[in-house]
């Protein structure tokens, strides 16, 4: 009797300290509010094979829907093209959708870069005579499309055998979303492992349901 009371309590307590994919996300109080600024990721359809578009929340990890994220407004976009600002960052999210930027007919978004193709508001009409010289007829124009201006850091350099042994002391671990992965470097276990990933069943990793292990350099070829 005493032995399936402690199993009961043993249960109760796990269960109490695993967080249910259904639970809603914990949002402790801000004192900023609204006016805190804040940067994650959106993953545009069909990059990456994706069947819509979604956020991806780089603190935790989980994918929201452009309609159920948990984010006020969007202030600018911009990936290593070009860079987009919302002219009325007063609007919440839900009048942004869905999200046109690339191609705003509404005049909400108004991009930095000129691109090839782009043409900004006010250029040349399409009824207005432009005088045109033997340059511009050869194809030559006066003004080129612009880059995305290079990063302020230096060029980053890592020694070879550094940079072979894929991380510091030849051992890493990362945390996921009910996921850990532990990366080592070839050759640095005794066993060749090279790679560990346990696969947990709640968010704080109390629970296991797999483990992989990958090797190599090994005699017996086991991958």
């Amino acid at each position: 009797m005493n032995v399936k009371n402690a199993d009961e309590r043993r249960k109760r307590e796990l269960a109490e300290k695993t967080i249910d994919d259904d639970e809603k996300d914990y949002e402790p109080r801000d004192d900023y509010g609204k006016t805190r600024l804040h940067a994650w990721v959106l993953i545009l359809r069909p990059d990456r094979e994706m069947n819509e578009n979604v956020f991806i929340e780089p603190t935790t990890g989980r994918i929201y829907a452009l309609d159920n994220a948990p984010y006020y407004t969007i202030e600018a976009i911009f990936n290593h093209k070009n860079f987009w600002i919302n002219l009325d960052p007063t609007l919440e999210l839900a009048e942004l959708l869905p999200l046109d930027f690339k191609d705003d007919q509404s005049g909400l978004w108004e991009y930095v870069m000129l691109e090839p193709g782009n043409k900004k508001d006010g250029d040349d009409d399409e009824n207005e005579e432009v005088d045109v010289d033997e340059d511009e007829e050869d194809g030559e124009l006066d003004e080129e499309p612009l880059d995305m201006p290079p990063p302020w850091s230096p060029k980053l350099f890592v020694n070879k055998d550094k940079f072979n042994d894929m991380c510091p002391n030849g051992e890493k671990t990362i945390f996921y979303r009910k996921c850990k992965v532990e990366i080592f470097s070839e050759c640095r276990q005794v066993d060749g492992l090279v790679k560990r990933i346990t696969l947990y069943r709640d968010y704080k990793r109390l629970i296991t349901e797999e483990v992989r292990s990958y090797y190599a350099c090994r005699k017996d070829k086991l991958i």
